[in-house]
């Protein structure tokens, strides 16, 4: 700082003072413009409307508004003012509403409504909390220098967002106060904040471009350059869905950082290379001739509307110049523009990423060797927004990119960022960290939409195997009772299919201690005992005969309509159990009664391990985790990969959804052991959390070892 010029703390209230004068007569004029707009904006919805409800709720509100605009204005105000007295006591001006409101009110307990007041303030919430992280990612690296201004204005204390006087927040929430009172539906209110945003929070950066001005003049850190802070890129990492958050763990960012020093030390023992003097001059004519490439590029990829286009086109010829461009400029590290080329080149190798994925990412080439160029922190910064952004686009395509998808909307929002990058990236690396922080939002949206469709299906997939785990447990049971009895077909069809599905009904909703149990399990006994030679002459054979002959029709029927058994063919089956007591032979002794069995003791793992046969294939596929991805006509060109989302490690059924949580197939064990002996089934892995910066440099610094000359020993 500059002797001469007087310190910011000896002028600090009026710095402040004057300051605290060019904010609210920016408000006053861009509030009258937003009120002007909001007015004219509601008369043509009323104009336009189509029925007379609607018309007469804009006509209302637009009453309303105009009627109290000033009271409204003075309110706002009032609002902004507090804020600044808050920020002069050091205490917070806003909530925070870096999270998304959105999620927290859809992952709560969707059984428990919230009530009609609570829902329209969660509703404006959400309103204000979907603006402000939308103009604090805009706007972030003018907040962060007035922050930093704030801050040295504030005697050292550090100001955030939450601290800051007129953030985002701070006018959303003004706003809210303002029209708090107005008598103005839920609806209206939220057209109001949407107004509000498009008319005047669009304008905001002009204000904090106006008040870092106004500090800079006053010697408030007139040298102040912008870099992402740690804080930034945190809340570019709490966007991230639950399946992307160990990405960002700090481990992670160290074994990176070890990586690349492991790299470089290892470039320079294989191709040493002299110090580069920075130039910036000779870097900004490099930048320039690039651009032309990196339009081109847009062209191309602009110009192709499917996955199916993007994953044939070739951008090989102008990564190709890009990188000749680069090499044949001194002012470039050689050794980061062979990193890069390096990372890429893993990225075309990564097995997990569909084809159109690796294609359409690889445009990204020539913008990353700009980064790495005109960026020397790039490398040594694991949180670098750049790194951030590729690190979540690679692991969507892994997840949530389904090759062969016509439509595909997580690749439609990837194809959308690489044109954005393609068309608007020349020098500012702040580009990065908005993509990043709204594509990772929006993967946290995308991302619960397909927890939800995988949990539906599993719901599903384990309601219908539950009553299946219960059919092949009745089954086991019945042929345990028969023994070695061997039984005529009507009579065995007539236990097996109708009076196995009553028993089946009866333990799934009563269980097995139940009464409704017992007395189905009863009638088995009968119809073993009752099928088998009796001795006439024994008056208790024949009384039981009797009454098992006389209570089994009624009992019978009663089971078979509980079911839904087509009544004809039931008639038909106890018509034949009839008949086959009148040929029963007589014989001296009583007949075997039915073996003892318990449900319980039922052990259907055992049951279907033996139908599949291969235990190293049975005990393999028991262990199988959730999320395992599996690779399905392994053989073929159009092989199918699909995860497993839900099993049954007992009766051996499996449930695998594709890319979008949709059920895709729900296999048997027998089908995926024949599978995978035949090699039509491939069990692959669980998708590895480490981040794509981390995965690549492993395999950059093992390929580089590997050309590494082996020491001789003497």
């Amino acid at each position: 700082m500059d002797s001469n010029q007087p310190s910011p703390q000896a002028n600090r209230e009026e710095i402040l003072k004057t300051g605290r004068e060019l904010v609210v007569k920016w408000i006053q004029v861009n509030l009258s413009q937003f009120f002007d707009s909001t007015i004219n904006r509601l008369f043509d919805l009323a104009d336009k409307a189509d029925n007379n409800s609607d018309q007469t709720r804009y006509f209302q509100s637009r009453e309303v508004i105009d009627q109290h605009r000033q009271l409204l204005q003075q309110q706002f105000i009032q609002h902004i003012l507090e804020a600044i007295e808050n920020y002069h006591q050091q205490q917070i001006t806003a909530k925070d509403y870096s999270v998304d409101l959105t999620e927290q009110q859809r992952s709560h307990d969707e059984e428990q409504p919230l009530s009609l007041v609570d829902q329209n303030e969660l509703e404006e919430q959400i309103a204000i909390g979907a603006m402000c992280r939308k103009r604090t990612a805009e706007c972030s690296e003018l907040l962060h220098a007035l922050n930093q201004r704030l801050s040295v204005l504030s005697g050292g204390h550090k100001i955030t967002d939450s601290g800051n006087p007129i953030s985002p927040a701070v006018m959303g929430e003004a706003l809210q106060a303002a029209i708090q009172e107005l008598t103005l539906d839920s609806y209206s209110k939220i057209l109001v904040f949407k107004l509000f945003d498009s008319v005047f929070m669009s304008k905001i950066h002009k204000l904090y471009e106006l008040l870092n001005h106004h500090f800079k003049t006053h010697n408030v850190l007139p040298n102040l350059s912008y870099e992402i802070t740690k804080e930034e890129s945190v809340k570019i990492t709490e966007q991230l869905p639950n399946e992307l958050r160990d990405q960002a763990n700090q481990a992670s960012y160290i074994k990176q950082q070890d990586l690349f020093e492991a790299i470089r030390a290892l470039q320079q023992r294989l191709n040493p290379v002299a110090p580069i003097v920075p130039n910036s001059s000779a870097i900004n004519h490099l930048i320039v001739r690039i651009k032309r490439l990196q339009e081109s590029a847009k062209a191309i990829l602009s110009a192709l509307k499917s996955q199916h286009e993007v994953a044939k086109s070739n951008i090989k010829e102008l990564q190709t110049q890009a990188t000749k461009q680069f090499q044949e400029d001194e002012a470039v590290d050689p050794h980061a523009i062979e990193i890069v080329g390096l990372l890429f080149e893993y990225m075309l190798n990564d097995q997990q990423l569909p084809d159109s994925i690796k294609t359409l990412l690889s445009y990204l080439h020539t913008p990353f060797l700009k980064v790495a160029t005109i960026d020397n922190v790039f490398f040594d910064q694991p949180e670098h927004p750049a790194r951030q952004l590729l690190n979540s686009l690679v692991a969507a395509g892994e997840r949530w990119v389904e090759p062969n998808s016509k439509k595909s909307d997580v690749f439609l929002q990837i194809k959308k960022i690489v044109e954005r990058v393609l068309e608007d990236f020349d020098q500012d690396t702040h580009l990065f960290a908005e993509l990043a922080f709204d594509f990772n939002q929006y993967l946290r949206q995308h991302a619960r939409r397909i927890r939800l469709a995988e949990r539906r299906a599993s719901q599903a997939a384990e309601g219908e195997n539950k009553l299946k785990e219960i059919r092949l447990k009745v089954n086991s049971y019945l042929k345990k009772k028969l023994g070695a009895l061997k039984l005529p077909a009507p009579i065995f069809r007539l236990l097996f299919e109708p009076w196995a599905n009553y028993l089946a009904f009866n333990l799934l909703r009563f269980g097995s201690s139940s009464e409704q149990w017992n007395k189905a399990s009863q009638v088995v006994d009968d119809i073993i005992w009752l099928c088998q030679a009796h001795n006439t002459e024994d008056w208790h054979d024949r009384k039981r005969v009797e009454e098992i002959k006389n209570a089994l029709p009624e009992q019978l029927k009663l089971g078979f309509d509980t079911v839904g058994y087509d009544a004809g063919q039931g008639d038909q089956l106890i018509a034949a159990l009839q008949d086959q007591q009148l040929d029963m032979p007589t014989i001296s002794k009583p007949p075997r009664q039915a073996v003892q069995a318990n449900i319980d003791e039922i052990d259907v793992a055992e049951t279907t391990a033996r139908v599949i046969g291969d235990e190293e294939i049975v005990s393999h596929l028991r262990q199988v985790e959730i999320d395992t991805w599996f690779e399905f006509d392994a053989n073929q060109e159009s092989s199918q990969r699909v995860k497993l989302a839900w099993s049954n490690p007992n009766t051996l059924q499996f449930m695998f959804v594709n890319r979008m949580g949709q059920q895709f197939a729900i296999k048997t064990g027998p089908q995926l052991a024949e599978g995978i002996r035949n090699g039509n089934v491939k069990v692959l892995s669980k998708l590895d959390n480490k981040p794509f910066f981390e995965k690549a440099m492993e395999g950059v610094l093992q390929q580089m070892q590997q050309q590494e000359p082996t020491k001789e020993v003497h």
